[in-house]
């Protein structure tokens, strides 16, 4: 496996490469804010698996208080970026009261050959 630095990530018709803070659709730059970049890594990363709350605050705003509707905001604005592309019901999925997981199949490779 490619060292984490140059991984890239694909899912759908995005492309995630975290390295160069870069989210293409269909080979398109797709603009995010900051920290809808990275909490968007972070869920990427971590296919599949619940998010707690705590791990995005402690990754995304280490030392520093946040409101929850930040991270709802974010949220928000991720999906809006990518649309339902995942059997039509998006690819974040809420699990109530505990956080977020990444739904849509996520395959890497080396971002060099993106």
């Amino acid at each position: 496996m490619d060292a984490p630095e140059n991984q890239a990530f694909q899912f759908g018709d995005f492309v995630l490469i975290p390295k160069e803070r870069l989210l293409l659709a269909a080979g398109k730059p797709v603009h995010l804010t900051a920290k809808a970049f990275d909490l968007l890594a972070i869920l990427v990363r971590r296919c599949g698996h619940l998010v707690s709350k705590d791990e995005r605050l402690r990754e995304v705003w280490p030392d520093t208080f946040v409101e929850e509707v930040n991270l709802t905001v974010n949220i928000a604005a991720l999906r809006k970026a990518l649309g339902q592309g995942y059997n039509g019901k998006g690819m974040i999925q809420t699990v109530p009261t505990r956080g977020y997981r990444f739904v849509a199949p996520v395959t890497t490779g080396d971002a060099a050959l993106v």
